[in-house]
């Protein structure tokens, strides 16, 4: 029987994460979606600036990414962009045709961007992309298209004093080209760019790789990789869900990192996060409701639209907001003709992601997109209290890396005895009392806890149990441990 589970969860894991393999890449999404765009919305949050809070940092912990789309730019959101609490900002994006050919940005020269980057002593990346696997292929393996490409790259960055490139190729044609094609491709380009060893080039990976990527060669050769650890639920889902599970019962952004990315030094790896979730019409109201993929042809899906952090704050805020223990992100829900569902990330769940990703000292931590939280002050003081504050990070580093029960103490007791738990994520925990029987004789913990050590008495009254042996067991996120104890009266 438990081959048998073991069996099917391995089938239902390949099925999500092939799910995910085939769906259209957020990044590539919006590019299109802007690009069918009729008119740009230029319509800019009304701001008084001598009103707004100003954030001062000193040297960043960890490396924080920032990918700047052009539609973000050209509504002209980057006016909110706090450099201080950046270390990359990759501008978004030059479009790489099937002869090495790029297309650049609209607006572009950014000068305004570039500028005031390098005065806050921020690195300047240029994000280079192509959708189509053929025209992939193509740039990664004819040595003079090859070389064409990476002339234009050089070109663009002495021109405008840009610091690396990162590469975002999606939709790669093969598990050739995956596994060895594109390491191939990043390792001619490190040779061609060895002339100056300060320009940072970078590779934009999937969370999950179905054993076709060699994300540990990549690595080798770039600077670090950007994990897009995002689009686990979107426009192709057949349910609601979360952007980014932090954790899960068969995918997460927790999981990838533990498992995909094991062979990868954690100081190539940067965690991206996204600023935005998704929005659907659904018959139910409960959690991962079913839903009506996404199909271009169609009028009546029930995904409704990519919704950015500064839209669910601004538009949604007003519904009942919920907490999913499964994957621990928050959600939205609201009846009006039928039910509605919002799926994001807040200051909470980003926490709980940066959490992660000091626990595995990685490199850093990425966001899809900058703009999108507008004037919005909160996620730039996380950002602050998580990577700035000596107090928080020093803290934060300490955190447990694992889920643990400790033997309560004294043991045996009399009246009192004091139960230690530690946890390496977030969830709701519950921690009960039981004797012999099985029966619940108290509840001690039954509420939602950040990741961090934790300490909980427990006191009998007046002699209301005899001596004996007693139970107790925690549950949270799908773990549960269970240790004896003894009143010895």
């Amino acid at each position: 029987m438990e081959l048998f589970k073991a069996i099917m969860k391995k089938i239902i894991i390949l099925l999500l994460i092939t799910s995910l393999s085939f769906a259209q890449s957020l990044h590539q999404f919006e590019n299109d979606y802007h690009k069918k765009s009729i008119s740009l919305n230029r319509h800019i949050e009304s701001v008084n600036t001598n009103h707004v809070e100003k954030l001062t940092a000193s040297k960043l912990s960890r490396a924080v990414f920032g990918y700047l789309p052009w539609w973000e730019y050209a509504a002209g959101y980057h006016q909110f962009i706090k450099y201080n609490f950046l270390t990359h900002i990759a501008l978004f994006s030059f479009e790489a045709d099937r002869d090495g050919n790029l297309t650049n940005p609209f607006g572009w020269p950014w000068d305004d961007v570039i500028e005031s980057a390098h005065s806050n002593g921020v690195k300047v990346i240029m994000t280079v992309t192509s959708f189509n696997g053929e025209d992939i292929h193509r740039l990664m393996t004819d040595n003079g298209i090859r070389t064409k490409l990476f002339e234009n790259i050089r070109l663009i960055m002495l021109t405008s004093g840009l610091d690396g490139v990162n590469i975002d190729f999606e939709n790669l044609r093969d598990e050739n080209d995956k596994k060895y094609a594109s390491v191939a491709f990043m390792m001619h380009m490190k040779e061609h760019f060895r002339f100056n060893p300060a320009y940072e080039i970078s590779f934009a990976t999937p969370s999950y790789g179905l054993n076709q990527w060699n994300f540990a060669g990549l690595a080798e050769h770039s600077h670090y990789l950007f994990v897009m650890n995002y689009d686990y639920w979107g426009s192709w889902a057949n349910t609601t869900g979360p952007s980014a599970p932090l954790t899960g019962q068969f995918i997460s952004v927790t999981n990838s990192i533990n498992d995909e990315y094991k062979d990868v030094p954690p100081s190539k790896i940067i965690l991206g996060v996204p600023y935005y979730g998704n929005y659907w019409k659904t018959n139910s109201n409960q959690p991962y409701a079913n839903v009506k993929p996404f199909n271009s042809d169609s009028t009546n899906n029930d995904w409704q639209k990519i919704v950015r952090y500064r839209e669910v704050i601004s538009d949604y805020s007003q519904y009942e907001k919920l907490w999913d223990n499964i994957s621990n992100t928050p959600w939205i829900r609201w009846n009006n003709n039928g039910w509605n569902q919002v799926w994001y990330d807040d200051s909470t769940s980003l926490e709980m992601k940066y959490n992660l990703a000091i626990q595995k000292n990685l490199y850093g931590v990425g966001i899809w997109a900058l703009g999108y939280d507008g004037n919005r002050e909160e996620l730039w003081k996380l950002i602050d209290k998580k990577f700035v504050n000596p107090t928080s990070v020093n803290i934060t580093d300490q955190l447990p890396t694992e889920i643990v029960l400790y033997q309560n103490y004294p043991n045996p007791f009399n009246p009192n005895t004091v139960i230690s738990y530690q946890l390496s994520v977030g969830g709701h925990v519950q921690l009960k009392v039981y004797d012999t029987l099985g029966r619940e004789l108290t509840t001690l913990v039954d509420e939602f806890k950040q990741p961090g050590s934790y300490n909980c008495e427990w006191r009998i009254e007046n002699g209301e149990l005899p001596s004996g042996i007693y139970f107790y067991n925690i549950r949270v996120n799908g773990f549960s441990k269970t240790n004896k104890m003894v009143l010895l009266k």
